[in-house]
């Protein structure tokens, strides 16, 4: 099952960089930017469904709204940074409709870039924007940009992109088939096929996710489950819970029972 990570999205010049070994995560898409360096070892990811091995001294690149996930089948250590895509606009306006050929480049040339952005503070935007700028215009030179495809990835970039966008209204299948040119029956069998969800669990568990970063936020310490509930779309508070029960494994009250005792 696809994963869509709320906690990457809809923040401005957000950026933060962790360290892994043996990093493994499945199938996964998010609205920010991700760059994974390869500091020894060797990386085995998957980017739209392509496998590549990502050696020591080598990026992989991952643009926004692309199905990535990274596996354990090599030893290696990594330093993943994942951040909002303020910080490289003209990169993406290069993009367009376009998608780098290979997203794996050797990098070892800009081993200093790659060094200096280790150490840069994550609140720095305005030293954070001139080295992802420069690592990104020296991997232009090292790929090239060929047309997107039309399915798959780009169906779930498409409707998650919609739903991202209308999640808190009153939507139904209905109004992403008409949105996106597909007949419903269609969307629904590829969305399954991709999601390993119908429609309504699939715009129900982008809802319980969002759900779950308001209980975690300070603000959302304040609001009711009801109030929650109507924020992120669902019109009954009983459908909330059970879809939010369906999905975690326990109740919205139980979940912020727990989130209350950690903070304790």
């Amino acid at each position: 099952m696809l994963v869509y990570q709320t906690e990457n999205f809809g923040r401005s010049f957000d950026y933060r960089h962790r360290y892994h070994d043996r990093f493994v995560i499945p199938a996964h898409i998010h609205e920010y930017s991700e760059i994974l360096y390869v500091l020894s070892g060797e990386m085995t990811m998957l980017i739209g469904g392509v496998k590549y091995r990502v050696p020591a001294g080598h990026v992989a690149f991952v643009i926004p709204n692309e199905i990535h996930a990274y596996t354990d089948e090599t030893a290696c250590r990594v330093m993943c940074a994942v951040f909002s895509n303020d910080f490289i606009p003209l990169f993406l306006r290069r993009l367009s409709n376009k998608v780098p050929a290979c997203p794996v480049a050797d990098m070892r040339d800009t081993l200093p870039l790659l060094s200096a952005l280790e150490q840069t503070a994550f609140s720095d935007h305005l030293r954070l924007t001139g080295l992802l700028n420069l690592l990104y215009a020296a991997f232009l030179k090292k790929t090239t940009l060929v047309d997107r495809p039309k399915e798959g990835a780009h169906l779930y970039q498409a409707a998650i992109a919609y739903i991202a966008a209308h999640f808190t209204e009153d939507m139904g299948l209905s109004d992403l088939a008409a949105h996106l040119g597909y007949h419903e029956k269609y969307l629904s069998s590829a969305l399954h096929a991709l999601t390993g969800m119908n429609f309504c669990m699939f715009l129900a568990s982008y809802r319980v996710d969002f759900a779950r970063q308001i209980f975690r936020s300070p603000e959302g310490q304040a609001k009711s489950v009801s109030q929650v509930a109507l924020e992120v779309g669902f019109s009954s508070i009983n459908t909330f819970n059970r879809s939010f029960k369906k999905l975690t494994g326990m109740t919205p009250g139980d979940y912020r029972k727990q989130l209350n005792t950690a903070r304790a």
